[in-house]
């Protein structure tokens, strides 16, 4: 597949939002724990289990989308540029499985740790990811592979 050539300064985003937003849910959910601790409605041994798998299988998700740009050369750098659309491997079943999986891992550990703030800010995420990341990521490659972007975008949801 040929490329357009776009500027050099053309990229998906020129700060990395993800891990940004990654830290600063850990970090404020730790912090408001501390500050004014809200109690989960359960602590049970199986849902804590349940919260541990979850927080696994999300990050079998994440890495999943991490070994599939590395199998083809492109830089999961949120603010690098793509060499190449990922369209196979998990990526034939989501958009986004690294921030995909995060979200899963995050409300899994919510569960495991009864973090009611961590829950909290976790279903928040997916706003912020959305607005910061995935809107500039999904003009970017709209503009570096076009009609390709296009029907992929057709095929695969963004989410699940």
């Amino acid at each position: 597949m040929t490329l357009p050539a776009l500027g050099d300064r053309d990229r998906p985003n020129q700060v990395p939002w993800p891990p940004i937003i990654d830290v600063v849910v850990l970090g404020a959910a730790w912090l408001l724990e501390q500050i004014a601790p809200l109690s989960m409605m359960t602590t049970s041994f199986p849902i804590r289990a349940a919260g541990w798998l979850a927080t696994i299988a999300g990050l079998a998700i994440a890495i999943a989308g991490l070994g599939y740009f590395r199998s083809i050369g492109t830089a999961p750098n949120p603010t690098g540029r793509a060499s190449d659309l990922a369209t196979g491997g998990i990526y034939g079943w989501t958009r986004n499985p690294m921030y995909l999986g995060t979200i899963i891992a995050f409300f899994g550990l919510a569960f495991a740790l009864s973090s009611a703030w961590l829950l909290i800010l976790t279903i928040l995420m997916p706003l912020a990811l959305r607005k910061l990341a995935i809107e500039p990521e999904e003009a970017y490659l709209g503009r570096r592979f076009g009609a390709g972007y296009a029907a992929y975008c057709k095929r695969v949801r963004r989410w699940l």
